[in-house]
């Protein structure tokens, strides 16, 4: 909802949340549990779903799916060129933010805890991730 609000209210895009597919190839389709999608790529919303690389993709990591989401879903992102991508972890209240980078995946902030910022590509959106998880 924070996200939705604040892309909103700055007219940034748009955001969707689960089910919606991002067709990333012929036979790559992945399901982020949240999608961003910056203005200048609205084109790529269709009755399918996303076809292309969102702006940001969100993963709500369980334990299950961890080793998932830090390794394969990473690399297949970084892949099909998806700038931003964030890993929420639940368990460990917090939230890792990873850019692509000339074809380089770097982690570029985390924030636990107590903790409050921004992370790519929200500098403006403050978190306070400990109200995340009332």
């Amino acid at each position: 909802m924070l996200l939705r609000q604040h892309v909103e209210a700055h007219g940034l895009g748009e955001v969707f949340v689960s089910p919606v597919d991002c067709i990333l190839s012929d036979t790559t389709v992945m399901q982020p549990d949240v999608v961003y999608l910056e203005t200048a790529r609205s084109s790529l919303a269709t009755a399918r779903g996303i076809d292309g690389a969102p702006t940001l993709a969100v993963e709500i990591v369980s334990p299950s799916t961890a080793r998932i989401d830090r390794s394969t879903k990473l690399q297949m992102y970084a892949r099909y060129r998806v700038p931003f991508y964030w890993i929420v972890d639940p368990e460990m209240r917090s939230i890792e933010a990873y850019t692509l980078s000339g074809g380089d995946v770097r982690l570029a902030g985390r924030i636990a805890g107590d903790d409050r910022g921004a992370l790519p590509p929200f500098p403006a959106l403050s978190l306070a991730v400990a109200t995340l998880w009332r």
